[in-house]
């Protein structure tokens, strides 16, 4: 019985062998269709987190620029007391005296502004 096996098989062996390279070559196919899909799965996602980091990037950089816009304006408003402050200290050691009006702005000012 085993010599009819092999003699079986050593007769039929190119064919097995095609069959076995056939189902190799099946198996390696939809391995790499497998694969593929998988990959078009995880680049669909890379996707929309590039996306949506992109979008995140944006907005930082917009809320960036409008925090700089108002510590500019910021920095404007102060340089304008300090020279505000200035020319009002500088008018009080001149000839004439201030106003009432003018001394009690100035004397508000200063409260206000230490």
């Amino acid at each position: 019985m085993q010599a009819k096996l092999w003699a079986w098989v050593l007769r039929n062996l190119p064919g097995i062998a095609l069959v076995a390279v056939l189902a190799g070559a099946v198996w390696i196919v939809g391995d790499a269709f497998n694969d593929r899909t998988r990959l078009r799965g995880e680049l669909a996602a890379v996707q929309s987190d590039l996306a949506a980091a992109q979008a995140i990037l944006e907005q930082a950089a917009e809320t960036a620029r409008i925090h700089r816009a108002h510590l500019a304006r910021a920095a404007d408003e102060a340089r304008a007391w300090v020279a505000l402050s200035n020319e009002l200290q500088n008018m009080e050691g001149r000839d004439a005296p201030l106003s009432p009006l003018l001394a009690a702005t100035a004397g508000r000012l200063f409260r206000s502004g230490q």
